[in-house]
């Protein structure tokens, strides 16, 4: 007994290191390092996270390592791989030898989804790629009205001689159904009619689990439920599926604190309080402050999504309120804004206009820009449409912006002109690379005083300068322009699935005469890093002007 305790004991060690060895991509690949790391359920720490130590590993671990290895070595076609492992002081290594790739002799399908297919005779087999290819077929067929489909898939490996793989699926499609009719059963403080104005199918169209699926997100964006259920009833007596939509609201009120860092604002932090079902019927109150090195901002604001009115039906309604002090390069801000939002879905659109009071008040000691206090008044409309696969990380998909400021006299208003600012970003993913455009086009109808002007520069716009840094500058400070052509190009290339790095080039030009767009251009080019974490992308970029000066920003989120 004594004899196998202290055999135990001896064999019972602590590693600090692995490492893989054998068959192993160098870069990037199916056998590249975060690829195996991620396989046998090892995490490093981001560098965000400095707090935390590396893992360490303990030598009954070993096994486990091996037999994942194994496992995961198998699933993309290596079904003779072996491997080994061995100690070193404090490193475990494990060789990976991959063998001979086992690969696909038939493939047994009707022809209606043989396009679906992404296994080929001859190509190697892997487990992957079978697993996409019925659920391919599985979205399909709920897209397209057979919820009830049956499908039997089975892939028949040999491991021994003939060393290869028979594919056959076969499906049974069933009934085509229709969508019928919707009951909510709500416990909310609401009406009835916020949650069917989420719904994106209709009564009578053919069944489409995709639209089910909008619907869902529809309302689970409104953020007042906890339970969200929508069932169909596929009656085997009827082609027409009724739909009953299950809700229970939760806890509408949150308290949120923020803190970060980007090279445009400084160190920052600040907190939010938000009432996402005020009084009922989605109306939403918030109020909120913000503190950075360049200054602060407080902020309240209410929103109604349903305002009736008669004979032109349901608009939203937006009221904010805010105060910000905030530094600029060769001013200081105080501004008051009040600004009143109705908004309108018109063919398929939302629109947004209303009404916008601004109070400045400036300081500063550089001779172009003139001290004293502004009140602008002003009528806006502003349209968005966001077609992107993802607010956090777009691979692909599209987002135009117009906003339109008409600032004039007869609304006691010191200042007379109108603004007009439009965006558009392209995204598509061309694999292994995710490509992006984002162009801006600013245009004043008159020369108003600096701090209307359009600027360029910074993270979110040419980042071979400093944040509103681009263009002409009088005493050491720019002044931006009453034009702006501001153009980006980048394309992502992803290391793993959260980490990627970028190459990307930025030309911009601001104009100082109205609609004469013949100033100098400005171009930059640069690299950069991306980090998906829990909070958005980390993103570090480091981009260079044509003379060689370069910048540096960090932030969160993506530029497209």
């Amino acid at each position: 007994m004594i004899l196998i305790l202290f055999t135990l004991f001896i064999s019972a060690k602590t590693f600090t290191k692995i490492e893989f060895d054998g068959d192993v991509d160098i870069i990037t690949g199916e056998f590249d390092r975060a690829t195996l790391l991620k396989v046998c359920h090892i995490e490093y720490p981001p560098i965000y996270k400095f707090w935390k130590s590396d893992p360490t590993f303990e030598s009954e671990q070993i096994d486990d390592f091996v037999e994942n290895l194994e496992n995961y070595a198998y699933s993309v076609g290596y079904y003779r791989a072996k491997i080994n492992s061995k100690t070193h002081n404090n490193k475990i290594i494990l060789y990976i030898n991959i063998g001979e790739a086992i690969r696909v002799k038939s493939i047994s399908m009707d022809n209606e989804f043989k396009r679906f297919a992404l296994l080929e005779k001859g190509k190697r087999f892997r487990t992957k790629d079978f697993t996409q290819t019925k659920r391919k077929i599985t979205r399909h067929l709920e897209e397209n009205g057979y919820p009830t489909y049956k499908m039997e898939a089975k892939a028949f490996v040999n491991r021994d001689r003939p060393y290869q793989v028979d594919i056959n699926i076969s499906i049974d499609k069933g009934k085509k159904y229709y969508f019928g009719k919707t009951e909510v059963n709500n416990s909310s403080n609401m009406d009835d009619k916020l949650i069917t104005e989420q719904i994106f199918y209709e009564e009578g169209e053919l069944y489409d689990i995709s639209k089910v699926e909008e619907s869902y997100d529809n309302i689970y964006r409104l953020g007042v439920f906890e339970k969200i259920k929508v069932k169909a009833d596929f009656n085997k007596s009827s082609e027409v599926a009724p739909l009953n939509i299950i809700l229970k609201e939760g806890e509408t009120k949150e308290f949120a604190s923020m803190l970060g860092y980007d090279t445009d604002e400084g160190a920052r932090g600040g907190a939010e309080y938000i009432d996402h079902n005020f009084f009922g019927n989605l109306r939403e109150f918030k109020v909120g402050a913000k503190i950075a090195e360049k200054g602060y901002r407080a902020y309240t604001g209410f929103y109604d999504p349903r305002v009736i009115r008669p004979l032109i039906g349901d608009f939203s309604f937006r009221n904010e309120l805010s105060y910000q002090n905030w530094e600029y390069n060769g001013y200081n801000e105080g501004l008051t804004v009040e600004r009143v939002t109705l908004g309108k879905k018109f063919v398929n659109l939302d629109h947004f206009f209303g009404f916008q009071l601004e109070y400045n008040e400036i300081e500063s000691d550089n001779g172009m820009i003139l001290d004293g206090s502004y009140l602008i008044n002003s009528l806006f409309y502003r349209l968005v449409i966001d077609k992107r696969d993802s607010l956090m990380d777009a691979k692909n998909g599209y987002y135009t912006s117009l906003y339109i400021e008409k600032a004039m006299k007869q609304l006691a208003s010191e200042i007379d002109y109108l603004k007009i600012l439009a965006e558009g970003r392209y995204i598509k993913q061309l694999e292994p690379m995710v490509f992006a455009i984002k162009v801006r086009l600013g245009r004043l109808s008159q020369e108003t005083p600096v701090f209307k002007h359009f600027f360029a520069g910074g993270a979110m716009s040419n980042r071979g300068y400093e944040y509103r840094d681009l263009g002409l500058h009088y005493h050491g400070d720019a002044i931006g322009g009453v034009g702006l052509i501001d153009t980006s190009l980048e394309g992502r290339y992803y290391l793993s699935e959260n980490f990627s790095v970028v190459g990307f080039m930025d030309s911009s030009t601001i104009s100082q005469e109205v609609d004469k767009f013949e100033d100098d251009w400005y171009r930059s080019y640069g690299m950069g890093m991306r980090y998906l974490s829990i909070i958005g992308p980390l993103r570090f970029d480091i981009g260079f002007q044509e003379d060689g000066d370069f910048a540096l920003h960090l932030g969160i989120g993506q530029v497209f």
